[in-house]
């Protein structure tokens, strides 16, 4: 397994073998779409790119988030910081929930206009 395989294992879980390539189902719930292998390595490639973006992006944020809480609240016994730091948290969760799932339908948006495969 590559390491683009690796990292994009959400993505590739979408897929799966179907004859001479592929059946994409966005959150295995979905209108069942082929799609050929290229399409479904670019995919998850693709999403490996965004996976160790979003990491680093993660990181970066409450790092970020750590020092606005710092420098607002300089003592380290107010509770405020607590709050602000908890609070920020929250937001940084939610942004990157809602990233992650933009991302994992980033082949649904690609492939609207392509008709589903006839289920069996």
């Amino acid at each position: 397994m590559s390491l683009s395989e690796l990292l994009g294992l959400g993505m590739a879980a979408q897929f799966k073998p179907s004859g001479h390539g592929y059946i994409y189902r966005e959150n295995a719930k979905g209108p069942p779409i082929p799609v050929s292998r290229e399409e479904r390595d670019r995919f998850v490639r693709r999403y490996a790119v965004h996976f160790v973006v979003q990491v680093a992006g993660f990181m970066g944020a409450v790092i970020l988030a750590a020092v606005l809480t710092d420098a607002v609240f300089p003592t380290r016994a107010a509770p405020g910081g607590f709050v602000l730091m908890g609070a920020l948290m929250l937001a940084i969760g939610f942004l990157l929930f809602r990233w992650v799932r933009w991302a994992l339908a980033a082949p649904s948006r690609a492939l609207a206009g392509r008709g589903s495969a006839p289920t069996l």
